[in-house]
């Protein structure tokens, strides 16, 4: 590949959507020998793309600024390292990058997908979902690895067991909803009025709409409470778990962080009821065995809204309204 630059968002200082600074001549990044360079057409817009922006995340991931930012990413491999043997050039990948030549100590992966070009480890990739666009792609990986890592891989959810998703309209909630719902679980969605069809589309057992009740002053009781949201912490809780029911989260708090780091503590309270919380991780074997899913038409992507690279600081705009149904997508190239 002869081409040396790439267009690229940088972040150079922490704050609002107005320091997302567009650049046309970023140094296309070189590649270890188990990654490969991919040609970015999309990437997929998530919150941890705002908490970095913010610096929320200075302290406990491994980069400096200027950042790239962005995890989410869908393209074709241009060139491949010397170690790379599952994947080669030319095919239609996508992942939840890491741009880190090993996983990192600090469990974050290294960011980099609002770029034309990105590199990323060989064990981050899958081939894309049979028919699915570059768009459609870029909305899968984070929000679906998180789900399915956390109520398949670290829960081992059963069939026939109650979840309740708190925030299920958003990017990680629907991705949840559509696994619980494969896999066979009673499915009780807490959404907002305003997303209630998009919610019906999704086929849970149940909707609860947030403006007109709170589901912790209900008797109803789950095997499994899955609060991507983070307003409703364990203590809130534990009273509507089953007797050996799981209270989840995936949102970064100081809280959360606590129970990651002394998974102990998580159960020193309510008997068995245990209090997890859990960080994704990129896995291109996840991601395989999703892939799998979509392909059989188990899972649809759900597009909120696309934005060009050049609209980049409206997109986080739009995303920090938190009224997003599905997930939004930065297109990268046409």
């Amino acid at each position: 590949m002869n081409k040396r630059t790439m267009k690229a968002v940088m972040i150079t200082q922490y704050g609002g959507p107005e320091v997302l600074t567009v650049k046309r001549d970023i140094n296309i990044p070189k590649i270890e020998k188990n990654q490969v360079l991919i040609e970015n057409y999309a990437a997929g817009l998530n919150p941890h793309d705002i908490y970095l922006r913010k610096g929320i995340l200075a302290s406990v991931i491994d980069d400096h600024l200027p950042i790239i930012p962005g995890l989410d990413i869908a393209g074709k491999i241009v060139a491949t390292g010397e170690s790379v043997t599952k994947f080669s050039v030319g095919q239609n990948v996508y992942a939840m990058m890491d741009s880190n030549n090993e996983f990192a100590k600090t469990g974050f992966a290294k960011t980099g997908a609002y770029a034309a070009y990105c590199t990323t480890r060989e064990d981050t990739l899958s081939l894309m979902p049979n028919n699915l666009s570059y768009v459609e792609a870029a909305t899968i990986p984070l929000v679906y690895l998180t789900a399915y890592q956390a109520i398949v891989k670290k829960l081992n959810a059963e069939k026939g067991q109650k979840i309740l998703i708190n925030g299920a309209s958003g990017g990680v909630g629907c991705a949840a909803v559509q696994i619980a719902h494969y896999i066979g679980l009673e499915v009780s969605a807490v959404c907002s009025m305003h997303a209630n069809n998009f919610m019906r589309s999704l086929n849970p057992t149940k909707i609860i709409h947030y403006e007109h009740a709170d589901f912790t002053k209900s008797s109803e009781k789950y095997d499994i409470i899955f609060d991507v949201v983070g307003n409703k912490n364990y203590e809130v809780c534990r009273n509507n778990l089953t007797a050996t029911g799981t209270y989840i989260s995936n949102v970064p708090t100081n809280e959360t962080f606590a129970v990651y780091h002394n998974p102990s503590d998580s159960e020193k309270y309510g008997f068995h009821k245990k209090n997890k919380y859990n960080w994704v991780t990129p896995s291109g074997n996840d991601l395989s065995k999703i892939t799998s899913i979509i392909n059989q038409g188990h899972i649809v992507p759900i597009i909120n809204k696309v934005f060009n690279i050049d609209e980049v600081a409206k997109a986080h705009k739009h995303m920090e309204t938190g009224i997003s149904k599905g997930k939004n997508v930065l297109k990268i190239k046409d």
